[in-house]
Protein backbone atom coordinates (compact mmCIF):
# COMPACT_ATOMS: atom_id res chain seq x y z
CA UNK A 1 0.00 0.00 0.00
CA UNK A 2 1.42 3.29 -0.78
CA UNK A 3 2.25 5.95 1.63
CA UNK A 4 0.70 9.58 1.56
CA UNK A 5 3.71 11.87 0.58
CA UNK A 6 4.27 14.29 3.08
CA UNK A 7 3.27 17.67 1.33
CA UNK A 8 5.59 19.88 -0.32
CA UNK A 9 7.11 23.10 1.51
CA UNK A 10 4.80 25.43 -0.47
CA UNK A 11 1.84 24.03 1.06
CA UNK A 12 3.66 24.20 4.43
CA UNK A 13 4.38 27.50 4.23
CA UNK A 14 0.98 28.04 2.76
CA UNK A 15 -0.78 26.48 5.85
CA UNK A 16 1.75 28.26 8.78
CA UNK A 17 0.47 31.60 6.78
CA UNK A 18 -2.87 30.99 7.91
CA UNK A 19 -2.17 30.34 11.00
CA UNK A 20 -0.28 33.34 11.66
CA UNK A 21 -3.11 35.74 9.59
CA UNK A 22 -5.38 33.97 12.56
CA UNK A 23 -3.45 34.61 15.70
CA UNK A 24 -3.81 38.59 15.89
CA UNK A 25 -7.60 37.16 15.71
CA UNK A 26 -6.85 34.81 18.43
CA UNK A 27 -5.09 37.15 20.93
CA UNK A 28 -7.91 40.18 20.45
CA UNK A 29 -10.54 37.49 21.03
CA UNK A 30 -9.12 36.79 24.14
CA UNK A 31 -8.10 39.83 25.24
CA UNK A 32 -11.59 41.17 24.51
CA UNK A 33 -13.47 38.07 26.81
CA UNK A 34 -10.42 39.07 30.18
CA UNK A 35 -11.39 42.68 29.30
CA UNK A 36 -15.42 42.21 29.44
CA UNK A 37 -14.96 40.00 32.60
CA UNK A 38 -12.70 43.28 34.20
CA UNK A 39 -15.15 45.49 33.69
CA UNK A 40 -17.33 47.17 35.89
CA UNK A 41 -14.47 45.96 38.84
CA UNK A 42 -15.91 46.60 42.49
CA UNK A 43 -14.20 49.26 44.45
CA UNK A 44 -11.43 47.73 46.81
CA UNK A 45 -12.53 48.71 50.88
CA UNK A 46 -10.44 47.48 53.34
CA UNK A 47 -9.76 50.74 55.42
CA UNK A 48 -11.85 50.24 58.27
CA UNK A 49 -12.95 53.73 58.55
CA UNK A 50 -14.17 53.62 54.75
CA UNK A 51 -15.72 50.34 55.67
CA UNK A 52 -17.54 51.42 58.43
CA UNK A 53 -18.65 54.29 55.99
CA UNK A 54 -19.65 52.19 53.26
CA UNK A 55 -21.45 49.54 55.35
CA UNK A 56 -18.86 46.67 54.97
CA UNK A 57 -15.76 45.42 53.92
CA UNK A 58 -14.52 44.65 50.05
CA UNK A 59 -11.39 43.08 49.68
CA UNK A 60 -10.08 41.96 46.36
CA UNK A 61 -7.71 38.14 46.15
CA UNK A 62 -5.62 36.78 43.22
CA UNK A 63 -4.46 33.27 42.65
CA UNK A 64 -3.10 31.10 40.08
CA UNK A 65 -3.28 27.01 39.40
CA UNK A 66 -0.40 25.17 39.99
CA UNK A 67 2.12 25.54 37.73
CA UNK A 68 3.31 21.37 38.55
CA UNK A 69 0.36 19.21 37.61
CA UNK A 70 -0.97 18.59 34.13
CA UNK A 71 -4.05 20.88 33.58
CA UNK A 72 -6.93 21.07 31.47
CA UNK A 73 -7.95 24.96 30.87
CA UNK A 74 -10.98 24.39 32.41
CA UNK A 75 -8.99 22.82 35.79
CA UNK A 76 -6.85 25.41 35.11
CA UNK A 77 -9.79 28.40 35.81
CA UNK A 78 -11.34 26.87 38.56
CA UNK A 79 -8.32 25.95 40.93
CA UNK A 80 -7.18 29.66 40.50
CA UNK A 81 -10.30 30.96 41.45
CA UNK A 82 -10.24 29.09 44.44
CA UNK A 83 -6.59 29.68 45.10
CA UNK A 84 -7.84 33.75 44.84
CA UNK A 85 -10.75 32.87 47.15
CA UNK A 86 -8.87 31.45 50.08
CA UNK A 87 -6.49 34.71 49.82
CA UNK A 88 -9.17 37.31 49.74
CA UNK A 89 -10.90 35.22 52.55
CA UNK A 90 -7.60 35.67 54.56
CA UNK A 91 -7.13 39.11 54.14
CA UNK A 92 -10.63 40.28 55.42
CA UNK A 93 -10.11 37.48 58.13
CA UNK A 94 -7.14 39.34 59.10
CA UNK A 95 -8.98 43.07 58.76
CA UNK A 96 -11.94 41.88 60.52
CA UNK A 97 -9.92 40.53 63.74
CA UNK A 98 -8.70 43.72 63.87
CA UNK A 99 -11.75 45.88 64.28
CA UNK A 100 -11.73 47.78 67.44
CA UNK A 101 -14.48 46.55 70.40
CA UNK A 102 -13.55 49.34 72.50
CA UNK A 103 -10.81 51.82 73.33
CA UNK A 104 -8.05 49.32 72.24
CA UNK A 105 -9.37 46.63 72.57
CA UNK A 106 -9.79 44.83 68.98
CA UNK A 107 -11.99 41.50 68.22
CA UNK A 108 -8.85 39.41 67.55
CA UNK A 109 -8.32 39.46 71.50
CA UNK A 110 -11.91 38.68 72.24
CA UNK A 111 -11.61 35.86 69.93
CA UNK A 112 -9.28 34.53 71.77
CA UNK A 113 -10.61 34.89 74.90
CA UNK A 114 -13.95 33.24 74.07
CA UNK A 115 -14.84 30.23 72.06
CA UNK A 116 -18.39 31.71 70.97
CA UNK A 117 -17.00 35.36 69.44
CA UNK A 118 -14.13 33.00 67.63
CA UNK A 119 -16.67 30.95 65.77
CA UNK A 120 -19.02 33.74 65.29
CA UNK A 121 -16.07 35.63 63.58
CA UNK A 122 -15.70 32.46 62.01
CA UNK A 123 -19.38 31.89 60.17
CA UNK A 124 -18.86 35.30 59.10
CA UNK A 125 -15.93 35.02 56.68
CA UNK A 126 -17.55 31.76 55.49
CA UNK A 127 -20.56 33.77 54.91
CA UNK A 128 -18.97 36.58 53.11
CA UNK A 129 -20.13 36.57 49.37
CA UNK A 130 -18.14 36.32 46.42
CA UNK A 131 -19.35 39.34 44.64
CA UNK A 132 -16.77 39.29 41.49
CA UNK A 133 -14.34 36.74 39.79
CA UNK A 134 -12.12 37.05 36.42
CA UNK A 135 -10.14 35.14 35.09
CA UNK A 136 -7.12 35.76 32.41
CA UNK A 137 -6.57 32.52 30.43
CA UNK A 138 -2.80 34.12 28.83
CA UNK A 139 -1.74 34.06 32.48
CA UNK A 140 -3.64 31.90 34.30
CA UNK A 141 -4.43 34.48 36.94
CA UNK A 142 -7.30 34.60 38.69
CA UNK A 143 -9.25 37.66 41.11
CA UNK A 144 -11.84 37.00 43.25
CA UNK A 145 -13.64 40.17 45.21
CA UNK A 146 -15.66 39.44 48.07
CA UNK A 147 -17.47 41.11 50.77
CA UNK A 148 -18.49 41.42 54.33
CA UNK A 149 -20.85 43.25 55.48
CA UNK A 150 -20.29 45.17 59.00
CA UNK A 151 -23.14 47.26 59.36
CA UNK A 152 -27.08 46.97 59.04
CA UNK A 153 -28.85 43.73 59.08
CA UNK A 154 -26.68 40.54 59.22
CA UNK A 155 -23.86 42.90 59.41
CA UNK A 156 -20.67 41.46 61.63
CA UNK A 157 -21.56 44.44 63.70
CA UNK A 158 -24.97 42.73 64.72
CA UNK A 159 -23.57 39.70 65.34
CA UNK A 160 -20.53 40.32 67.43
CA UNK A 161 -22.50 42.73 69.84
CA UNK A 162 -24.19 40.18 72.28
CA UNK A 163 -21.16 38.17 72.39
CA UNK A 164 -19.08 40.85 73.12
CA UNK A 165 -20.92 42.90 75.60
CA UNK A 166 -20.93 40.60 78.45
CA UNK A 167 -17.36 40.21 77.99
CA UNK A 168 -16.56 43.82 78.87
CA UNK A 169 -15.81 44.50 82.49
CA UNK A 170 -17.87 46.76 83.93
CA UNK A 171 -17.24 50.63 83.77
CA UNK A 172 -16.76 52.82 86.73
CA UNK A 173 -18.64 55.77 84.98
CA UNK A 174 -21.83 56.94 85.87
CA UNK A 175 -25.16 57.90 83.83
CA UNK A 176 -25.49 61.38 82.69
CA UNK A 177 -28.51 62.82 84.40
CA UNK A 178 -29.76 66.02 83.23
CA UNK A 179 -30.59 68.94 85.52
CA UNK A 180 -34.77 69.25 86.68
CA UNK A 181 -37.24 70.24 84.51
CA UNK A 182 -34.62 70.52 81.90
CA UNK A 183 -37.04 70.33 78.55
CA UNK A 184 -36.38 70.70 74.85
CA UNK A 185 -38.46 72.59 72.66
CA UNK A 186 -38.76 70.15 69.32
CA UNK A 187 -40.04 65.96 69.35
CA UNK A 188 -36.84 64.45 68.44
CA UNK A 189 -36.90 60.80 66.69
CA UNK A 190 -33.12 59.69 66.42
CA UNK A 191 -29.63 61.27 66.97
CA UNK A 192 -26.90 62.21 64.74
CA UNK A 193 -23.48 62.31 66.47
CA UNK A 194 -21.19 64.80 64.04
CA UNK A 195 -17.62 64.06 64.89
CA UNK A 196 -16.15 65.12 61.59
CA UNK A 197 -13.96 67.35 63.37
CA UNK A 198 -12.68 64.81 66.17
CA UNK A 199 -10.89 61.91 65.47
CA UNK A 200 -13.52 59.44 66.43
CA UNK A 201 -12.54 55.87 65.92
CA UNK A 202 -16.05 53.05 64.88
CA UNK A 203 -15.97 50.86 66.83
CA UNK A 204 -18.18 47.62 67.74
CA UNK A 205 -18.92 49.53 70.75
CA UNK A 206 -18.69 53.19 70.09
CA UNK A 207 -20.50 55.43 73.25
CA UNK A 208 -21.54 59.09 73.97
CA UNK A 209 -19.96 60.41 77.23
CA UNK A 210 -19.86 64.31 78.53
CA UNK A 211 -16.98 65.75 79.74
CA UNK A 212 -17.21 64.45 83.38
CA UNK A 213 -17.00 60.84 81.77
CA UNK A 214 -21.32 60.60 82.60
CA UNK A 215 -22.50 58.20 79.72
CA UNK A 216 -25.32 59.44 77.61
CA UNK A 217 -25.35 56.37 75.17
CA UNK A 218 -24.07 53.06 75.39
CA UNK A 219 -24.97 49.87 73.37
CA UNK A 220 -26.04 47.97 76.27
CA UNK A 221 -29.12 50.45 76.10
CA UNK A 222 -29.91 49.25 73.10
CA UNK A 223 -33.22 46.39 73.26
CA UNK A 224 -31.18 42.99 72.88
CA UNK A 225 -33.31 41.56 70.26
CA UNK A 226 -32.68 44.46 68.27
CA UNK A 227 -28.83 45.01 68.98
CA UNK A 228 -28.45 41.69 67.78
CA UNK A 229 -30.51 42.54 64.04
CA UNK A 230 -28.86 45.58 63.26
CA UNK A 231 -26.11 46.66 65.58
CA UNK A 232 -25.77 49.93 67.88
CA UNK A 233 -25.22 52.90 65.39
CA UNK A 234 -24.95 53.70 61.33
CA UNK A 235 -22.18 54.98 59.93
CA UNK A 236 -21.48 57.58 57.47
CA UNK A 237 -19.55 60.72 56.17
CA UNK A 238 -22.62 63.08 55.21
CA UNK A 239 -24.90 64.88 57.57
CA UNK A 240 -27.78 64.02 54.63
CA UNK A 241 -26.83 60.48 54.47
CA UNK A 242 -27.24 60.32 58.24
CA UNK A 243 -30.73 61.55 57.88
CA UNK A 244 -31.42 59.48 55.23
CA UNK A 245 -30.30 56.26 57.34
CA UNK A 246 -32.26 57.34 60.44
CA UNK A 247 -35.81 58.05 57.83
CA UNK A 248 -35.31 54.43 56.79
CA UNK A 249 -35.29 53.53 60.59
CA UNK A 250 -38.89 55.68 61.36
CA UNK A 251 -37.01 58.74 62.36
CA UNK A 252 -37.45 61.75 60.37
CA UNK A 253 -36.65 64.54 62.93
CA UNK A 254 -33.17 63.70 64.58
CA UNK A 255 -31.27 65.61 66.80
CA UNK A 256 -28.07 66.91 65.84
CA UNK A 257 -25.30 67.45 68.41
CA UNK A 258 -21.73 68.26 67.83
CA UNK A 259 -18.58 66.15 69.09
CA UNK A 260 -16.46 67.67 71.25
CA UNK A 261 -13.65 65.70 71.79
CA UNK A 262 -12.99 61.91 71.86
CA UNK A 263 -12.43 59.64 75.00
CA UNK A 264 -10.05 56.57 74.50
CA UNK A 265 -10.62 57.17 70.86
CA UNK A 266 -13.78 55.38 70.40
CA UNK A 267 -16.19 57.28 72.82
CA UNK A 268 -17.36 60.65 71.28
CA UNK A 269 -17.22 64.02 73.98
CA UNK A 270 -20.27 65.99 73.94
CA UNK A 271 -21.03 69.28 75.96
CA UNK A 272 -23.56 69.29 78.91
CA UNK A 273 -26.02 71.26 77.63
CA UNK A 274 -25.93 68.59 75.00
CA UNK A 275 -26.34 65.58 76.72
CA UNK A 276 -29.12 67.14 78.28
CA UNK A 277 -30.98 67.71 75.32
CA UNK A 278 -30.63 64.18 74.02
CA UNK A 279 -31.49 62.59 76.99
CA UNK A 280 -34.89 65.02 77.59
CA UNK A 281 -35.62 63.92 73.83
CA UNK A 282 -34.96 60.59 74.34
CA UNK A 283 -37.67 60.36 77.43
CA UNK A 284 -39.98 61.02 74.81
CA UNK A 285 -38.91 58.94 71.68
CA UNK A 286 -36.99 56.06 73.19
CA UNK A 287 -34.69 56.32 69.94
CA UNK A 288 -31.17 55.50 72.33
CA UNK A 289 -33.40 51.96 72.97
CA UNK A 290 -33.90 51.67 69.40
CA UNK A 291 -30.52 51.93 67.70
CA UNK A 292 -31.42 55.57 65.76
CA UNK A 293 -28.53 56.71 66.15
CA UNK A 294 -25.58 57.62 63.16
CA UNK A 295 -22.22 58.82 63.79
CA UNK A 296 -20.83 61.11 61.42
CA UNK A 297 -16.93 60.79 60.82
CA UNK A 298 -14.28 62.40 59.02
Amino acid sequence: MDRPRPPSLPVKEEAMRRVLALLPLFVLLVASAVHAGSEGLPEVVTDINKAFVKGSLVVKGEGAAPGDMELSPVQKRILALRAAKVTALREAAEILNGVTVSGETVIEKAAAESDTVRSTVQGIIKGSQVIKEVYDPLSGQGVVYVTVPLTGPNGALAALLPQVMPMMPPGMETAFAPPAGFAVDENYDGLIIDARDVPLKPALINRVVTKDNEVVYDPSMVESGLLGQRGAAEYTDDIGKAREILSARGAKNPLVVKAEGVVRSTDAEVGTESAARIEASNKESKFLENAKVVFVLQ
